[in-house]
């Protein structure tokens, strides 16, 4: 005669709603940033406090604050069963880590998140059941040059490759739940790129009009010299802001192609020195002034025309 399985009893289980009060100090240098949020609770039964064991991911520091507690009438259909319902709710601010990628700044958008996991019963034990309905965000946020696209708030149960000891766990593996909440955001101001940008035009510019001069040479090749340094300072300014990346990105690419454009106007410039003393200054101003100028400078604007406009499709 077979023998009848027993039922497996469902996990215990609270609704978890957040409210977004505040992101600020965003620090891609630092790969960081900082959120306020409100969270609160709602349980079937007094002794489920859920927000005193759960734990921010990711985070370098958290404060809590208004420790609030509330017995209430039930009038949710979450606990049909109970005639009273238990409120719990907190002022949670915490500063996160997070890899902020800059490639296609200043046209970039970031998912931020802000991981709140269970730390003590196992998802078979206890899980979050998300307050969608009640959580949500302050639309007036002021995020100096950002704007908030899309909040979602989740639930998930987060596998651990071990027991973390607990006899009561039969496998080597362990679920913890987790609340997800989850922010867009993109970057709605510019202003910061054409600072970071100017100086590089400005140096290409100059490096290209040096062509059309007839000044002595030496004099020349030190605008080369004073352009190309200019550019690497600009570059070592924009690094320190946006943090450094291990791959090219869209402010990277810009610089490396304005240095690639100072050499190719200098090489021009020797050249223009060796037709001079082979007495063929005309051939050397016709070259520059119909062909070097006209060519460097239409290429340059194209390559960064078509590199940008990538950037602000791709995000």
């Amino acid at each position: 005669m077979p023998v009848r399985a027993e039922p497996l009893t469902p996990p215990k289980t609270c609704q978890i709603g957040v409210y977004l009060t505040s992101l600020r100090d965003f620090d891609p240098a630092e790969n960081s940033f900082a959120a306020n949020f409100w969270i609160w609770s709602v349980c079937p039964f007094e002794k489920m406090k859920p927000l005193e064991t759960l734990k921010v991911l990711d985070s370098k520091e958290v404060s809590k604050n208004y420790d609030r507690f509330s017995r209430n009438e039930n009038l949710s259909d979450l606990f049909g069963s109970s005639k009273n319902v238990f409120w719990s709710g907190q002022e949670i601010g915490t500063t996160l880590y997070y890899n902020w990628d800059t490639n296609n700044y200043p046209f970039d958008r970031h998912v931020l998140q802000i991981i709140l996991e269970e730390t003590q019963l196992d998802a078979s034990s206890f899980v979050h059941t998300p307050d969608f309905a009640g959580s949500s965000y302050q639309k007036d946020m002021n995020l100096a040059g950002w704007k908030i696209t899309d909040f979602k708030i989740s639930q998930v149960n987060f596998p651990y490759q071990t027991s973390f000891g607990n006899p009561s766990i039969p496998k080597d593996i362990s679920y913890r739940s987790r609340v997800v909440i989850s922010v867009t955001i993109n970057r709605e101001s510019k202003v910061s790129f054409f600072k970071l940008s100017l100086g590089v035009y400005a140096a290409v510019a100059l490096s290209i009009i040096t062509l059309l001069l007839d000044e002595d040479f030496g004099d020349r090749m030190g605008i080369f010299v004073g352009t190309l340094f200019a550019v690497l300072v600009n570059m070592q300014t924009a690094t320190s802001e946006l943090g450094s990346s291990n791959s090219v990105t869209l402010i990277d690419f810009i610089h490396i192609m304005a240095i690639i454009y100072i050499f190719i106007t200098a090489s021009l410039l020797v050249y223009t020195r060796f037709l001079s003393e082979s007495e063929q200054e005309q051939l050397s101003r016709d070259l520059m002034r119909r062909f070097a100028v006209p060519i460097l400078s239409g290429s340059f604007v194209v390559l960064n025309i078509v590199v940008i406009a990538h950037a602000a499709i791709v995000g």
